[in-house]
């Protein structure tokens, strides 16, 4: 199993050699920022590794409350929720929800926390056609009765394959059954979409409806670590009194928690970090076009090909390694075929030169 021997970034070291990194989460490549890692370092020599404590039992500490007051600012609302792991982040909102729905409607590609979280829910549970809004409609009319009351859940951006949930077309949809709620887990979005990287809904524009929730993750994009669930001052404190996260776990590690909020101070203050993504991105995927593959031309840093069978891929995989540059193959994953795929990753820190070499080497392997 390889081990990475440095912070991921655009050059990376793994198994003590240096590559050029296209795979991953590291969007705004923050992970190994010198800011980050001063914040967590300091903040460890004050107050330690973590308080040792649930949040209602002196758990919190300046750095976990200074997320969520950073959080609240990047994403313009009220109040954010931060907790341990963004994988839980669809548990604790349906927790907080579950009086107000009857049935759970999922897209089939949806991560794996989400449909978790939905069986934890014990409701009826139906999946819908991968980003298709006429399928979540017609399973609606052929499931929901009529007293009953809809939570659909899905992801924001898909993490293997990069598509961006249509959740304009879905909220039209849902708004034929009062009552609708949806909840989308925008955990590859957040620091990336958006004119201000507040994700999926700032992207589509509709962050302010009322009925439409929001989980993510700290540890992608915006280089901390944690879950973050931002939203009203009255909904977040639903949330810490309803979730075991906030009364039973313990809280966040200090170290991480500093870095977290100063990369969301970052992330905020910095926009030209998301202009150098999305150039990064259009630059990688025109590029991939030429070459004759499918790439679409959303800001998503994400790019997925399926290039023969599995023995293929694995074998492209290994001679871009070999050339000095790593890109994943993943054998199984939500929303992959049988055969697998490649999946490439692109940050605001690649250099165009290290994008046309990515490409000059995938033409090479390829043929």
């Amino acid at each position: 199993m390889p081990v990475m021997h440095s912070p991921p970034g655009a050059c990376t070291m793994i198994d003590g050699r240096r590559y050029l990194y296209f795979a991953g989460t590291g969007y705004l490549g923050l992970q190994g920022h010198p800011e980050l890692i001063r914040a967590a370092c300091e903040a460890t020599e004050r107050y330690g590794i973590g308080s040792a404590n649930s949040r209602t039992a002196f758990g919190n500490t300046p750095p976990v409350l200074e997320v969520e007051r950073r959080a609240a600012e990047f994403f313009a609302v009220d109040d954010a929720f931060y907790f341990m792991s963004g994988y839980v982040g669809n548990n604790i909102l349906v927790l907080a929800l579950e009086d107000r729905f009857e049935a759970v409607f999922v897209d089939e590609f949806s991560h794996y926390c989400v449909f978790e979280a939905a069986r934890l829910t014990n409701r009826p549970l139906f999946r819908f056609r991968h980003c298709d809004p006429d399928d979540l409609r017609t399973s609606l009319k052929a499931n929901l009765k009529p007293t009953q009351r809809p939570l659909m859940m899905t992801d924001g951006v898909f993490a293997a394959r990069g598509q961006i949930a249509p959740a304009a077309e879905y909220q039209t949809v849902l708004g034929d059954c009062p009552g609708a709620l949806m909840c989308i887990d925008d955990a590859h979005a957040m620091g990336v979409l958006g004119a201000n990287g507040r994700g999926t809904f700032e992207y589509l524009g509709l962050f302010d409806s009322p009925d439409m929730f929001v989980c993510g993750t700290m540890s992608k994009a915006l280089g901390g670590f944690g879950g973050i669930i931002p939203g009203s001052r009255r909904f977040i404190e639903r949330l810490k009194s309803t979730s075991p996260y906030y009364g039973g776990a313990s809280a966040p590690p200090v170290p991480a928690a500093a870095a977290t909020a100063r990369a969301l101070e970052l992330a905020r203050d910095n926009p030209d970090m998301r202009t150098r993504l999305w150039q990064n991105v259009d630059l990688l995927k025109s590029g991939l076009r030429e070459l004759g593959f499918p790439a679409d031309d959303t800001p998503v840093p994400i790019v997925c090909l399926t290039v023969g069978d599995a023995e293929n891929m694995q074998r492209i995989q290994r001679e871009l390694m070999q050339r000095g540059i790593v890109i994943a193959y993943m054998a199984t994953y939500s929303g992959l075929g049988p055969e697998g795929a490649l999946r490439l990753a692109v940050f605001s820190t690649h250099t165009e030169q290290m994008i046309r070499q990515l490409l000059d080497e995938l033409t090479r392997v390829i043929q």
